[in-house]
């Protein structure tokens, strides 16, 4: 391996396709979201290992600033890892209190205009994906009924 970040990608690699096949022997509904995540975290932790292996480095192809920079402080980094962590808390926020596809839609939407690289209709368009898939995965392949938000306990 040729960097720290290739032992890691490695690593993240092998965890993901261990929990997929540990998942592989649980109840159907039980093993499908690790069974998914485990799956594209997979895939996508080997196109970078190639990546890396190979020596390329992509070129203006970021969507997002990952926050983590290494000519960076330690307090600039912790920073950019604080505010990732404020988007999580946010979006856990939301879902308690609209409901999980309003929120997705608005979490994606407000990330993506906030890297001010995706213009508003794109940022629309992939929320929209998102959410369309979200649903397919709980309401009609698990077929899972979602527990009200706490809006619509209080307005009705």
């Amino acid at each position: 391996m040729k960097s720290r970040q290739s032992i890691f990608t490695a690593i993240l690699m092998a965890v993901s396709l261990a929990a997929v096949i540990t998942a592989l022997n649980w109840d159907f509904k039980t093993a499908l979201v690790p069974v998914i995540c485990g799956g594209v975290v997979f895939t996508l932790c080997f196109f970078q290992l190639l990546r890396e292996l190979r020596g390329k480095e992509a070129k203006g192809t970021q969507i997002m600033d990952s926050g983590f920079h290494k000519d960076a402080t330690d307090r600039e980094n912790m920073l950019g890892a604080l505010q990732y962590f404020g988007w999580l808390v946010g979006l856990y926020i939301s879902i308690w209190i609209l409901g999980i596809y309003p929120s997705i839609g608005l979490f994606v939407v407000l990330y993506l205009l906030a890297s001010r690289q995706v213009s508003l209709v794109k940022s629309v368009a992939v929320a929209a994906v998102i959410i369309g898939v979200v649903y397919v995965i709980i309401n009609q392949i698990a077929q899972e009924q979602l527990p009200d938000p706490l809006l619509y306990e209080i307005l009705f």
